[in-house]
C-alpha cells in the first residue's frame, strides 16, 4: 500500500470513528438522554459550543498533519487549541464553562487537555506512534465527556 492510500484510509477510519461517537453521544429521542445535564447560563452555553466546534476543527487538522506526517504543525496546533496552554482563556469573563461544570467533567476535560499537550510532546519528538497514541486519548476524553454529559 503506497503513502497516499495509507493517507486516504488512516482520515476515512477516523471520520468514521468519529462519526460513530458523535452519533452514540447524541440520542434522537431526548427524553430518553440519560447523560448528567449540566446547567450554566445561554451565554456559556455558547461558549462552549464553539469552543467543542473548534476542539472538532483542531482534531480533524491534527489528523491530516499527522497523515502528511507534519509533525511539527500537529504538535504546534495541539498544544496551542487543545492543550493545556489553551485552558482557562474564559476564566477571567466569570462565565467560563469550567466553572459551571461537575467535578468529574471537569476532570474528563482536563485530560483531554493533557493528551492533548502530551501529543504535541510527542510530536515535537518526531514519534508518530506516541502521537497516535495520545490522539487516542484525546478523543477518548471527548468521547466520554460527551457521553456522560450534557449542557441542554
Amino acid at each position: 500500500m503506497n503513502g497516499t492510500t495509507m493517507k486516504f484510509l488512516t482520515r476515512l477510519l477516523l471520520a468514521v470513528a468519529g462519526l460513530a461517537c458523535a452519533a452514540s453521544a447524541f440520542p434522537e429521542d431526548l427524553t430518553t438522554d440519560d447523560r448528567q445535564l449540566v446547567e450554566m447560563p445561554a451565554q456559556t452555553q455558547e461558549m462552549m459550543r464553539q469552543k467543542m466546534q473548534d476542539h472538532l476543527t483542531v482534531l480533524s487538522q491534527i489528523i491530516a498533519y499527522l497523515a502528511d506526517n507534519d509533525l511539527p504543525a500537529a504538535a504546534e496546533i495541539a498544544e496551542q487549541r487543545l492543550g493545556m496552554s489553551s485552558m482557562g482563556k474564559h476564566r477571567g469573563t466569570g462565565m467560563g464553562p469550567g466553572k459551571f461544570m461537575p467535578k468529574e467533567m471537569k476532570q474528563i476535560g482536563r485530560g483531554m487537555h493533557q493528551a492533548a499537550s502530551r501529543l504535541a510532546d510527542a510530536a515535537d519528538r518526531g514519534d508518530l506512534a506516541d502521537s497516535y497514541s495520545a490522539l487516542q486519548g484525546v478523543v477518548a476524553s471527548c468521547a466520554a465527556c460527551h457521553s456522560g454529559f450534557r449542557i441542554r
